[in-house]
């Protein structure tokens, strides 16, 4: 066994370790502090729960750059440094007071530019895919400005149910860290199995009962940065390391998709409903493809989770097999083809959803009103209605 693997599979532990141990302490904190996260008409959960399990995410990560430094041969790690610091205030505010969509989105692009400046981020080629090779720096750092904002706001999207962000996170993470091993950059696969053993040790805090905990903005911007951070790198890699790799350099982009394919289809689909409906494309709604399955089935968060998580882990596999059984773009267009037919089918049951919880709430709502009315009637010492009242009356004057 290497001991850049040995080195991993420790950085690993640690990292759960370390997250499993911070997380109770934020808890205590914020509990003490009373910044729980107050649910609402779009919430999921239905009590106050305790938020920014993404300060511990921002602390281990941090740790573990220096720690892993001596794989850094290309000094990424002094761009991650501020890039990160920029992102984790920028959630905390987020988190504690609410930010206008604009100044998350000026915050995102300036920790993107931190990364894509350095020279070893630049997209130069795409190999043939599409039949575009060779591209101009500034076009590549311009798409990849474009590919780190859709990222991080898909993941940020995304983390509406209890272990779904999480979940995800865990697959793209693994596939990142089997795609930098392979390709000898070793620096970029330990600090994946980093995040992999962070989202592990949170998950069982986000999914618990007693200790429950949200990653907040300031942990799903975290995920969907570094995943960010992950899809350039892999993008931009040179041809020695992309020859060790068990498939070919043109089926790069490919690969990549079928590791964020959950996120980023979301996030297309719903931004798409939003704009034919003539709405902000941020506003908030429960189109959500997890909120759809969970609306639709009645199903728990943890199974909505797990059953998403696995649509993703099946997704690579089948890409890799498409990919070994055809070329790229029979791959492609099959790819497109269940993409279509999934579109289709949660059009199809988004609106049934949709329906089913406007009239669950009206019920809900006719339900609060006629319980506040007979509270304010006890409060009035008069438990009968208007109606029974009357009722009353009339019986009485006959006898």
């Amino acid at each position: 066994m290497s001991y850049p693997l040995i080195h991993g599979i420790i950085a690993f532990v640690l990292s759960v370790l370390a997250t499993a141990y911070l997380v109770p302490k934020i808890i205590r904190i914020v509990r003490f502090k009373k910044l729980m996260d107050d649910p609402n008409e779009r919430s999921s959960h239905s009590e106050a729960t305790p938020s920014l399990g993404g300060m511990a995410f921002f602390i281990v990560l941090i740790l573990s750059l220096y720690f892993n430094h001596q794989y850094d041969t290309y000094g990424v790690a002094i761009s991650m440094y501020p890039a990160l610091t920029i992102l984790f205030f920028l959630g905390l505010k987020d988190d504690l007071v609410v930010l206008a969509p604009v100044t998350k989105l000026i915050g995102q692009t300036i920790a993107s530019l931190f990364i894509l400046m350095n020279p070893k981020f630049g997209i130069s080629s795409f190999h043939g895919f599409l039949g575009i090779d060779q591209i101009n720096e500034w076009v590549g750092i311009a798409f990849g400005l474009f590919i780190m904002l859709a990222i991080i706001n898909a993941f940020n999207l995304i983390d509406g149910i209890d272990g779904l962000a999480s979940s995800i996170g865990i697959v793209a993470f693994s596939g990142f860290a089997v795609v930098f091993f392979f390709a000898e950059r070793y620096f970029f696969g330990l600090t994946s199995l980093v995040m992999v053993g962070i989202l592990t040790g949170f998950l069982f805090f986000n999914l618990s009962t007693r200790n429950k905990i949200f990653m907040g903005d300031t942990g799903s911007m975290l995920i969907g940065f570094m995943v960010g951070v992950m899809s350039m790198r892999f993008l931009a890699l040179d041809l020695p390391s992309l020859s060790k790799l068990p498939f070919n350099a043109v089926d790069v982009p490919i690969v990549l998709a079928s590791f964020i394919i959950i996120p980023m289809f979301d996030s297309v689909r719903v931004f798409t409903i939003r704009v034919m409906e003539g709405r902000n494309p941020f506003s908030a709604d429960r189109n959500h493809l997890h909120h759809v399955l969970i609306d639709a089935y009645k199903i728990s968060h943890r199974k909505a989770s797990f059953y998403i998580a696995s649509v993703n882990i099946a997704c690579v596999l089948i890409f890799s097999l498409l990919l070994k059984l055809t070329n790229t773009y029979i791959a492609s267009s099959i790819i497109l083809v269940f993409s279509a037919l999934a579109v289709f089918f949660l059009y199809k049951i988004s609106p049934n959803v949709v329906k089913r919880k406007v009239i669950s709430r009206t019920i809900k709502k006719r339900h609060q009103r006629r319980l506040k009315q007979q509270k304010k009637q006890k409060q009035q010492g008069n438990p009968l209605s208007p109606i029974r009242r009357v009722y009353s009356l009339r019986g009485h004057l006959q006898k």
